[in-house]
């Protein structure tokens, strides 16, 4: 049995509270209820659900006005400051934060308390994705019988990580699948993702192979991959396959070459091609989780501005961020996967380390551009139900929603020094790769922010606004919904999130006027003389999501060159390129 959340509870209310945020400062009353941090002033009200919290530091009293600040900084990028006039009362507050923050077990989150004000019309949103249907509506045993479905994941024995119902080439039986998946980390083997309306080739993921030291090989993986590439291969009159008639099929590893190569030590690696018929691997150099965590650490500062100033963006701090950076090397990937499916009917297989994290954005963005069904309200959904719940991104482990204890500093008694090194304090206690949040990455808010990105080149060709990544961004952190708890589908199969949570599409499609762009236009995808449906991203044009930071986009984006620099043009290196190097 769980201790009551209410007993957490040391102060439910304090009047005469300061907050400050940003450049605004107001007084009013602070009530902690077992769920909400809630400040009350003048009418007003500014509700904090506990996941959302990042950080909370209880700092020295304030010279001047003798109060007791409590610095907040939330997932949402939103940074508040609550000066209380009693020591205790602020001791109390903080604490109490700290209890209801830090829980121990999924259950105990909003999501599982969470009833809505006014009931959703929209209750479907547990069923919004049915694999089978909609691998149908790509054409799988329909258009083509290359592909099967496949049942050996049905007790998530085979795959602990991977979605129950999955998709791989006819010829290829259960049996081979079984050898095939200890080549593969995790026993995460290549299975299809997409096929593409337009030439039946497809989109696969998987992890990486486990080559290690030895050069270890598998003939039953090879065997898969081939089966895979040669899906859409005409045959003879004899049944033989006629090569030459698509283009090379592409591997794409999205680590740098260093990684994948250092990832033999530990008995991985990356595919050696001198085993793998009519295709080429190329390396999109997209940096780890950890990489992305202190750049996006390095953002958010730089968004929040110098006092100096008047708390205007420190754009020096943005560039030397590396966000965009990070941000062009997804989007090029994307590119080159876009091209190669569309433009040069070739098979694509994508893998990272895991093929939880990198291969899901790459995957995911590429069929957004691909596919107009996935820029529509429902295909949105659908896709980030495939490619990223169910196919296992670590939602748990990458947000955070089990907080850490020693993200609450109390810095109050520590004496002046402490308090002058306050915010380096923070930095390398919180933003570095350290114990307590080397899992955690913005690994979905940068996939994200390539659909926005997508979304500012390409406005009329999204059913969905801006609004709705905002408030996908804010969920995946609140916890408010089950949709994005837990690391994997065979969690949720064992907890049942359904039975117990809202899911976070009943919350759009119940509000779906508030989320829907007013200029999209469905005939433009119609259009073949432009583009035929298929969006072509471009890397060169990407900037800094300003509204995601409460900020105005001239004041984040005037004056900054966008995308890489000439020298950096070249990120992308096929194998070809790397044994040059």
């Amino acid at each position: 049995m769980q201790p009551s959340r209410i007993d957490l509870l040391k102060i439910t209310q304090v009047q005469d509270v300061q907050l400050d945020r940003g450049q605004e400062t107001v007084v009013g009353t602070l009530h902690l209820t077992v769920h909400h941090l809630i400040f009350n002033h003048s009418g007003e009200e500014l509700w904090i659900p506990y996941p959302i919290i990042h950080t909370v530091e209880r700092q020295p009293p304030s010279l001047q006005s003798g109060r007791h600040p409590l610095y907040i900084k939330c997932r949402d990028f939103m940074i508040i400051t609550l000066s209380l006039l009693k020591d205790g009362e602020t001791q109390d507050v903080f604490d109490s934060i700290q209890k209801l923050a830090c829980v121990n077990s999924i259950e105990q989150l909003y999501a599982y308390a969470y009833q809505p004000r006014i009931p959703f019309t929209a209750n479907n949103g547990w069923k919004i994705y049915d694999p089978i249907k909609e691998y149908e509506r790509m054409g799988v045993d329909k258009i083509t019988d290359m592909w099967r479905f496949t049942t050996i994941n049905q007790d998530y024995k085979y795959s602990p990580t991977y979605p129950r119902i999955m998709v791989v080439p006819s010829k290829i039986s259960d049996n081979t699948l079984n050898y095939a998946a200890k080549y593969r980390s995790k026993a995460r083997i290549p299975a299809l993702s997409y096929m593409h309306w337009h030439n039946a080739a497809t989109i696969t993921r998987s992890s990486q192979p486990l080559v290690g030291f030895k050069q270890a090989r598998s003939i039953q993986d090879e065997k898969l991959i081939e089966a895979i590439f040669s899906t859409n291969v005409p045959t003879g009159p004899n049944g033989e396959t006629v090569y030459g008639s698509t283009a090379a099929n592409l591997i794409v590893d999205a680590r740098p070459m260093a990684n994948a190569v250092g990832n033999v030590a530990r008995g991985a690696g990356t595919e050696n091609m001198d085993h793998y018929r009519n295709c080429k691997k190329i390396y999109v150099a997209i940096d780890n989780i950890h990489v992305m965590r202190d750049s996006l650490a390095k953002l958010s500062e730089a968004m929040q501005g110098m006092e100096s100033s008047g708390g205007q963006v420190n754009k020096g701090a943005l560039q030397r961020s590396g966000w965009l950076k990070h941000i062009t090397m997804v989007m090029e990937g994307t590119m080159t996967i876009v091209k190669s499916v569309h433009v040069y009917n070739s098979h694509v297989l994508v893998h990272c380390s895991d093929g939880w994290d990198r291969t899901s954005q790459l995957v995911s963005l590429s069929e957004l551009c691909l596919d107009p069904y996935y820029r529509t309200f429902e295909g949105f959904q659908v896709l980030i139900e495939k490619d990223w719940v169910s196919f296992g991104h670590k939602f748990e482990d990458r947000c955070g929603h089990l907080s850490n204890e020693k993200y609450f500093v109390n810095l109050a008694h520590t004496g002046g020094n402490a308090a002058t090194n306050t915010i380096k304090d923070m930095q390398n206690k919180f933003y570095k790769s350290n114990y307590y949040q080397r899992e955690t990455s913005p690994v979905f808010h940068q996939f994200l922010d390539c659909v926005y990105q997508l979304l500012c080149s390409h406005p009329t060709r999204f059913e969905f606004n801006e609004k709705m990544l905002i408030d996908l961004h804010y969920h995946v952190y609140s916890c408010q919904f089950g949709t994005f708890l837990f690391n994997s589908e065979a969690e949720r199969s064992k907890h049942h999130p359904q039975d117990k949570t809202y899911s976070i599409w009943d919350y759009f499609n119940s509000d779906r006027d508030s989320f829907t762009n007013d200029l999209y236009d469905p005939m433009k995808d119609k259009d073949l003389v432009d583009d035929g449906g298929v969006l072509m991203p471009d890397a060169t044009k990407v900037k800094y999501w300003s509204s995601l930071f409460k900020r105005d986009d001239d004041e984040v984006n005037g004056a900054i060159t966008y995308g890489t620099s000439p020298e950096e043009s070249n990120s992308i290196i096929t194998d070809s390129t790397a044994a040059t190097i």
